[in-house]
């Protein structure tokens, strides 16, 4: 996590990975103890370039944001106008939409966003234009038409993101990043229980902030509720008061980490097969570590699903994370002509069914501060 005294910014990748269930999801979350809104009910937003978002896109985003975050934990945002010189300067939520995505045809990719973690006056950063919050949406700034087969796809993870980022926004932190949440991917900087990141009950892994969960998740979880009602416990039902027993002292999570070789020259080895799963697709996330740099001339270690789709990592300790990928699945390490003995580590994998029809497999495609 990136964090300057009073400004912490985070990012969400395109996608997410676990179960949706919203209804039996415990009363868990993680959140930034500082920073608060003074009326969580009525939270200023603005926008820095809401001419260059169709009105079908905007008023969708603005609807599920609003309703969702309404109808559950009695939080209300005021305006979704145009940023003013005044609001540039002031602690409000400027929505920056970041037209990157392809809709169209080919490899089609949705979902991503940054934002600052509560009330704050900074821009967040790479592409925000001077906002507090990233959106990124399609390059021409519409949803896909409405017989377009990406359509869903890019309204789903539109939705999910945007309700992530204004959970970053109101004081949220990752689930995924505390010390007692099984693996997603390598994240080594942990979000500890501490008086300033506060754990509220047990990891939820429902949650939206978290990114093993269903990636057709576009809502907030209870445990995501209880989270803001430990920050703003003028909402009620609340957990900043004495309404919930106290936080929990967590276990770290495993490692997970598994080791293979030693294998010799120009060898080609199937790790390990993630098995078919339900829905067919699976979201992936792996660390790998082979040969360090210098030794290595091209050993490197492929992802491959049953469609033929691959994506690899060379030489050296990596994380990367795969979406929709056809199950079953292969991690296969192919080794170099150099350095007879050699060995690969694989650690932290994780993985989970989707449901329905996916998009075209995609990686992250940057290596941000905090995914």
């Amino acid at each position: 996590m990136k964090c300057r005294i009073t400004a912490v910014m985070v990012f969400l990748g395109a996608f997410a990975c676990g179960q949706q269930n919203t209804e039996t999801s415990d009363t868990s979350s993680v959140v930034l103890n500082q920073n608060k809104w003074p009326n969580p009910k009525a939270i200023p937003v603005c926008i820095i370039n809401r001419s260059q978002v169709s009105d079908e896109l905007f008023n969708d985003v603005k609807s599920h944001v609003t309703t969702d975050y309404a109808s559950k934990a009695g939080i209300g945002f005021t305006g979704w106008d145009n940023c003013t010189s005044a609001d540039m300067n002031a602690r409000v939520i400027r929505v920056n939409f970041s037209r990157v995505h392809n809709w169209g045809s080919g490899r089609v990719t949705a979902g991503g966003g940054l934002s600052m973690v509560g009330a704050s006056p900074y821009s967040c950063g790479t592409r925000c234009a001077g906002g507090t919050m990233r959106l990124d949406i399609s390059a021409d700034g519409r949803y896909p038409a409405a017989s377009a087969w990406s359509r869903n796809f890019a309204v789903t993870q539109t939705r999910a993101t945007a309700v992530h980022e204004f959970g970053h926004a109101l004081g949220l932190l990752h689930e995924h990043e505390r010390t007692d949440a099984p693996g997603c991917g390598d994240y080594e900087d942990k979000v500890r229980n501490t008086d300033r990141t506060v754990y509220v009950g047990a990891f939820d892994a429902n949650s939206i902030m978290n990114y093993c969960h269903n990636s057709s998740l576009t809502k907030l979880s209870a445990g995501d509720v209880a989270g803001l009602k430990y920050l703003y416990p003028q909402l009620g039902g609340g957990t900043n008061g004495g309404a919930v027993a106290p936080r929990p002292t967590p276990t770290p999570a495993p490692e997970n980490v598994a080791s293979f070789g030693p294998f010799g020259h120009n060898e080609a080895k199937v790790l390990m097969t993630l098995p078919s799963a339900q829905g067919r697709y699976v979201n992936f996330s792996v660390a790998v570590d082979t040969e360090p740099h210098p030794q290595c001339e091209y050993d490197h270690v492929i992802v491959e699903d049953a469609a033929g789709w691959r994506s690899s990592r060379f030489c050296g300790r990596t994380a990367w994370k795969l979406t929709n990928l056809a199950t079953p699945v292969r991690v296969i390490f192919y080794s170099d002509p150099a350095v007879a003995s050699k060995s690969v580590k694989v650690s932290k994998v994780s993985y989970t069914g989707g449901s329905g029809a996916a998009a075209s497999p995609s990686a992250d495609a940057e290596a941000p501060d905090q995914e």
